[in-house]
C-alpha cells in the first residue's frame, strides 16, 4: 500500500510539473502570414514556402493552403529572405526583411516556367489546431509529426486516447474514416494498417464528436484521417520492416506501390505479420453461497501465433474533367491463427478440501475479409454528384478442444472433463448509396440514399463432451443461427456561414428490418423499426480571441452480429462467453458546449445520454461455481466530462501537446445472478496526456519523442479498472537525403500501463490483472525508392455495416 501511494504521488507531482513547464515554457514570438499567386491572379495550393537566415539555410517552412495562403510561426527578431518552388513555376525568392512583430507579407506572384521542380526539402511546420462548426481539424501536414506513421500521429491528435490497439474518444469507441471512407477492421487490424500508413501522406485528422447526418447514425465519435492531394506524376514505393521484442518477439515486413500520370493513379500496399503475442492474467473469484466462501484464484496463460497478410489495392481513373471512376479492393487473410492456452486454478473450501485443476485448451483459427468497392464521381456545375456500390464477405472457422483435469490436495486425478467444439461464421454484405451535395444561394446543401443488405449464418457443433460434474457444460449447445438485415437510410444538411455565426442543421431516417433465427431453439427475433436522426451546430465567434459553439446529435448502437449469436465459447468449462440474440439496438443523445480562446486553447463541456447502453457484464453464479459472461441491454447509461485540448510549439525544435479530461461515466443494468436487483457502476476519472516531440538537428532529420498518459478509475462494463501509468520514448534518424528512416521506440517504459480489473457488488467478488506485451522495445527502418516525395492516394473502403464483422483478439 505505501508504495502504491507513494507511486501514485510521484506520478501526480511528474504531471503537474510538466504541465507547468509545457504552459509557461514559451519566449516572445511572431507570425509571419502571406499568399502566393500566378500571374493571372489565381491562388497556388501546395506551393513549398521557405524561410531563410542570412546565411541562405533554413530556418523553417511549409505549403500553401487550397486558398494559397501560408503561415510561418514561432519567428524571433531577425533578418529573414523567403524562398518559394512550385512545380511549373520559376522559383521565387525575396529580398531580406526583418521581422518585429507579427506582420503580413505582400502578395508573392509566381511566373511560369517549362523547367520542372527543382527537389526543395520542406522542413516541417508547427500543426495547427481549427475548430468548426461541427469538428476539430487537426493539420499535421508537413509538421514535426509527419516523420512518424499515422498511428503515432492520431496518438498526438486532441480528445483521442490510442491504448493498445484501441481508439477511443471520451472513453467510447470511435470510426476511423480514411477520406470519408469507412474503415472497417478489427482493433488490432486497425491498428496494423494505421502503424504502416506514413505519416508524411497525412494532411489533416478531423475529430467529430457528434458526426453530422452524411455520416451513418451508427456509433460514436467519428475520426476522419484526410490523405494530401498528388501534385505531380510518376512513381514512387517503399519497404519497411519492423521488429518488436517484448515477451516474444513481432516481425512486420511490408511495401507500398504508387503510379500517377494526367488521368490513372495506381496504389498497392501489402504486409505480412508474422507475430507470437502473450496473454497472461491473474484470476481471483470468491464465491459466497449460504456462509460459506470458496475462492477460485487462476494463473491464466494464452499463447497466440498469427500469420496474417493484409493487401489493399486502388484505382482511380479520370473519365473526363468532370468525372471520375475510383475502385478499391482490400484483403485480409489470417490463416492457421494458434492459440494455446494454459490454466491452473486452486479452489479453497471454508467448508471442504481444497483442489486444484490444470486446463489447457488449443484453438485453430483461419479468417478471411475481403471487400470489394466502386464509385463514380461527377462534377456538376455548383456541386458533386457521385455513387458508390459495395460487397464484403466475411468467413471464420474455428476448432476448439479442451482438457481439465481435477486433483485434490495428494496430487490424486479424481475426475477430467474434456469437449471439442467446430464453429464457422459466413457474411455477405451489400451496399448502394448515392450523395448530392451544391451550394445553393449562401447555403451549402447536402443530401443521400443508401440501401444496406447483410446476411449472416453462423454454426457451432460440440462433440465428444466428457463431463461427470457440475459445470457451465450445460449451455455446450450445437446450433445454427441465421441473421438477416436490411437498412435504408437517407438524410439531408444545411449549412450556412455568415458574419461571426456559422450554422449547421441535418435530418437522417434509417429504417431497419432485421431477423434472427435459432435452428435448434426453434427460436425468431425480428425487429422493424423507423427512427431520426437530427443533428445541429451552431458556433459564434465572439471576437478574434474568443469563440462558443453548441452542437447536439442523436445516435445508434446495433448489437454486432458475433453478439447476437446464441453460442457459448468456453475459457474453460467454468468461464465462458455467450451471446445474446436478444440484444436491442441502443439510441443516445449528445449535447455539447466548446470555447476556444486564441485558437490554442480548446475547452469542451459535454453530456450524453447513451440510454440502453449496449454492455459486456461478467456474473458469477454462486451457487453452480460459474463465471458467465455476456452483452446485454443497460437500464440506462450517462456521461458527462470537461475536456482540454492545448498544443504549442517552443522555438523551432519542440512541440507540446497536451490533452486533460475530466469525466463521469455510470451504466445501471440488472444484476441477474443477484436477485434481478439494478445496480449502477460508475466512477468519477482524470485523463491527462501530455506528448512531446523534439527536433534535435538544424536539417531535421534526427527527432524524438516522449510521451506520458495517466488515467484514474475506469469503467469496464460491471468493473472498474485501477488507476494506470505510461511512459513511450522514442528516436528517429532520416537517412541518405530522407530516402530511409531507422527508428527506435520504448514503450511503456515503467511497465506500468495494465492494473487491477475488479467487480465488487452486492454478491458478486471477483477480479483479475493482466499482463499483457504493453513493455517492448522496437525498431523499424524504411526506405523509399522512386519520386518519393509524390503524394498518396491511399484511402479506405466505404462500408459501415462491416463494423459490426469487429472480432475480438
Amino acid at each position: 500500500m505505501y508504495f502504491k501511494t507513494y507511486s501514485i504521488l510521484n506520478i501526480r507531482f511528474l504531471l503537474i510539473f510538466l504541465l507547468l513547464f509545457s504552459a509557461f515554457a514559451k519566449a516572445q514570438e511572431y507570425t509571419l502570414s502571406g499568399s502566393v499567386v500566378d500571374s493571372n491572379g489565381t491562388p497556388v495550393p501546395f506551393a513549398n514556402v521557405l524561410l531563410l537566415n542570412p546565411d541562405q539555410e533554413i530556418i523553417q517552412g511549409t505549403i500553401t493552403e487550397d486558398n494559397g495562403t501560408f503561415t510561418l510561426t514561432g519567428l524571433d527578431d531577425a533578418g529573414y529572405q523567403l524562398k518559394v518552388s512550385f512545380l511549373g513555376y520559376k522559383d521565387y525568392l525575396s529580398d531580406a526583411f526583418t521581422v518585429f512583430g507579427d506582420e503580413t507579407f505582400p502578395q508573392i506572384v509566381m511566373d511560369e516556367s517549362s523547367e520542372g521542380l527543382e527537389e526543395v526539402t520542406v522542413v516541417g511546420r508547427k500543426p495547427t489546431i481549427t475548430r468548426k462548426a461541427d469538428r476539430i481539424v487537426f493539420n499535421v501536414e508537413n509538421s514535426i509529426l509527419s516523420s512518424g506513421n499515422t498511428l503515432d500521429i492520431l496518438k498526438r491528435t486532441p480528445a483521442v486516447v490510442v491504448s493498445q490497439d484501441n481508439i477511443t474518444v471520451r472513453n467510447e469507441a470511435v470510426t476511423v474514416y480514411l477520406n470519408d471512407r469507412k474503415v472497417q477492421l478489427s482493433p488490432t487490424e486497425l491498428s496494423s494498417l494505421l502503424e504502416n500508413l506514413d505519416g508524411n501522406a497525412i494532411k489533416s485528422i478531423e475529430v467529430i464528436t457528434n458526426p453530422p447526418a452524411r455520416y451513418d447514425a451508427e456509433g460514436g465519435s467519428v475520426l476522419n484521417i484526410n490523405t494530401s492531394r498528388a501534385v505531380a506524376t510518376g512513381y514512387k514505393g517503399n519497404i519497411n520492416g519492423r521488429g518488436t521484442y517484448s515477451i516474444f518477439p513481432k516481425y512486420n515486413i511490408g511495401t507500398s506501390q504508387y503510379y500517377k500520370n494526367d488521368k490513372l493513379n495506381l496504389f498497392f500496399n501489402y504486409s505480412f505479420n508474422p507475430s507470437k503475442f502473450s496473454n497472461q492474467s491473474d484470476n481471483l473469484i470468491n464465491y459466497r453461497n449460504e456462509g460459506v466462501t470458496t475462492t477460485w484464484n487462476q494463473d491464466f496463460e494464452r499463447t497466440s501465433r498469427t500469420q496474417a497478410h493484409n493487401a489493399n489495392f486502388i484505382l482511380d481513373y479520370q473519365l473526363s474533367e468532370k468525372s471520375e471512376l475510383n475502385f478499391s479492393a482490400v484483403g485480409l487473410l489470417s490463416p492457421n491463427i494458434e492459440q494455446s492456452t494454459a490454466s491452473t486454478t486452486s479452489v479453497i473450501s471454508s467448508s471442504a478440501d481444497a483442489f486444484f485443476i490444470s486446463t489447457a485448451s488449443d484453438i485453430d483459427n483461419d479468417r478471411n475479409n475481403i471487400a470489394l468497392d466502386l464509385q463514380y464521381k461527377y462534377t456538376l456545375e455548383n456541386g458533386q454528384l457521385s455513387t458508390n456500390v459495395h460487397f464484403t464477405t466475411f468467413e471464420r472457422e474455428q476448432l476448439q478442444s479442451l482438457t481439465s483435469d481435477y486433483r485434490n490436495e495428494n496430487d490424486d486425478l479424481f475426475r477430467t472433463v474434456r469437449f471439442t467444439s467446430d464453429a464457422d461464421q459466413d457474411i455477405d454484405i451489400y451496399t448502394a448509396q448515392i450523395d448530392y451535395e451544391a451550394t445553393i444561394g449562401e447555403f451549402a446543401f447536402e443530401t443521400g440514399a443508401k440501401a444496406a443488405f447483410i446476411n449472416s449464418q453462423s454454426r457451432i457443433d460440440f462433440l465428444n463432451i466428457d463431463d461427470e460434474g457440475n459445470s457451465g457444460l450445460d449451455q455446450a449447445q450445437s446450433d445454427n443461427f441465421l441473421y438477416d438485415e436490411k437498412v435504408f437510410a437517407g438524410f439531408f444538411s444545411l449549412s450556412r456561414d455568415w458574419e461571426k455565426w456559422s450554422a449547421k442543421v441535418g435530418l437522417r431516417a434509417e429504417q431497419t428490418n432485421s431477423k434472427g433465427t435459432s435452428i435448434v431453439l426453434e427460436a425468431e427475433n425480428e425487429l422493424d423499426y423507423l427512427e431520426f436522426f437530427p443533428t445541429a451546430y451552431l458556433q459564434y465567434t465572439i471576437s478574434d480571441n474568443h469563440r462558443v459553439g453548441l452542437d447536439y446529435s442523436r445516435r445508434l448502437s446495433r448489437p454486432r452480429y458475433e453478439d447476437l449469436n446464441p453460442f457459448a465459447i468456453f475459457l474453460n468449462e467454468n468461464n465462458f462467453n455467450v451471446g445474446n440474440s436478444g440484444l436491442q439496438p441502443s439510441f443516445s443523445n449528445r449535447f455539447n458546449f466548446n470555447y476556444t480562446f486564441k485558437n490554442e486553447y480548446f475547452f469542451d463541456v459535454y453530456y450524453r445520454d447513451n440510454g440502453e447502453n449496449i454492455v459486456t457484464l461478467a456474473q458469477q453464479d454462486n451457487v453452480n461455481q460459474i463465471l458467465r459472461t455476456e452483452r446485454q441491454n443497460a437500464v440506462g447509461s450517462k456521461s458527462w466530462g470537461i475536456d482540454l485540448n492545448h498544443a504549442r510549439e517552443i522555438g523551432n525544435w519542440l512541440y507540446v501537446a497536451t490533452y486533460i479530461s475530466l469525466f463521469h461515466e455510470e451504466d445501471t443494468f440488472v444484476a441477474t445472478q443477484s436477485g434481478g436487483v439494478e445496480f449502477t457502476n460508475s466512477v468519477d476519472g482524470l485523463y491527462v496526456y501530455l506528448g512531446n516531440s523534439f527536433t534535435l538537428d538544424k536539417k531535421k532529420t534526427l527527432t524524438a519523442e516522449a510521451t506520458i498518459e495517466y488515467i484514474s478509475e475506469f469503467i469496464q462494463g460491471a468493473y472498474i479498472q485501477d488507476d494506470v501509468f505510461r511512459l513511450d520514448i522514442g528516436l528517429r534518424k532520416r537517412l541518405w537525403d530522407r530516402r530511409a528512416s531507422l527508428s527506435v521506440n520504448f514503450g511503456d517504459v515503467f511497465n506500468r500501463a495494465t492494473a487491477l480489473v475488479s467487480a465488487d457488488y452486492l454478491n458478486q467478488d471477483n477480479s483479475y490483472f493482466p499482463r499483457v506485451e504493453t513493455q517492448f522495445f522496437r525498431v523499424g527502418f524504411r526506405y523509399n525508392f522512386g519520386n518519393f516525395r509524390l503524394r498518396d492516394n491511399d484511402r479506405a473502403i466505404d462500408n459501415s455495416e462491416r463494423e459490426r464483422l469487429k472480432q475480438g483478439e
